[in-house]
């Protein structure tokens, strides 16, 4: 469980329960140092007792958080911790440990040689604007159909084989019937990824030509298909 806090204010709990501190410039008030003053020494950053701390810098701020029931937390739980604090999320946060980028998942920090009080760094930013939010929904449409073409290559590939003969006569019947069948299906798949970019309206100009490019390539998908439809 963790429990968050930040320099400036109370301790604020969480479902998780880490002790978060956030470093900011300026003085404290009176009322604030007296509300940072409360918190446990255990519970303390930089931590005395048995707590797994670690300092995060993102920009140009400093989050110091502790593991209070988890002596050997994850890369995972410590970028879940961030994500509450940054608001920065996990998909996009990219942690440095020595120059080294760490996975993210099921792996514990000590295995990774990351010590209590080690400094990491966090690269990513928020999705706190709509124009973010629809360039990141475009970039996932983008990944889709450089997968689909793949795809696409490799159903070419097959077809050409059979044209070639290298495929036994009795065989190509078959042969063919499957690729039609995954090229319908291809077809299908493109036309949900034409109908999610549509969807996607924004008056960020750069946000824009990004979804007409995007919108080319899936398009140039879908004349692909219908000239292996042809062919077939």
């Amino acid at each position: 469980k963790a429990v968050v806090s930040t320099q400036s204010t109370a301790v604020v709990s969480t479902q998780s329960t880490a002790v978060v501190s956030t470093q900011s410039t300026g003085n404290l008030s009176s009322e604030a140092r007296g509300s940072h003053s409360k918190i446990p020494p255990a519970l303390c950053c930089g931590g005395r007792g048995n707590m797994f701390s670690v300092t995060v810098t993102h920009g140009t701020k400093k989050h110091h958080i502790s593991f209070g029931d988890s002596p050997s937390p994850t890369t995972e739980e410590l970028a879940m911790e961030i994500e509450k604090i940054t608001q920065v999320p996990l998909s996009q946060q990219k942690l440095i440990f020595k120059g080294k980028q760490l996975e993210v998942g099921d792996v514990e920090l000590r295995q990774l040689k990351v010590v209590p009080g080690s400094k990491i760094m966090m690269l990513g930013r928020q999705l706190n604007s709509e124009s973010e939010a629809i360039k990141f929904e475009i970039m996932k449409v983008k990944n889709e159909g450089e997968k689909v073409s793949r795809k696409l290559d490799e159903l070419e590939e097959q077809l050409q084989g059979i044209n070639n003969g290298h495929l036994p006569s009795e065989l190509q019947g078959e042969a063919l019937a499957r690729i039609h069948k995954q090229c319908v299906g291809t077809v299908e798949q493109v036309m949900r990824l034409l109908e999610q970019l549509d969807s996607l309206q924004t008056s960020d100009q750069t946000v824009r030509q990004l979804k007409r490019s995007t919108v080319l390539c899936v398009q140039a998908l879908l004349d692909r298909c219908d000239k292996m439809m042809e062919k077939l």
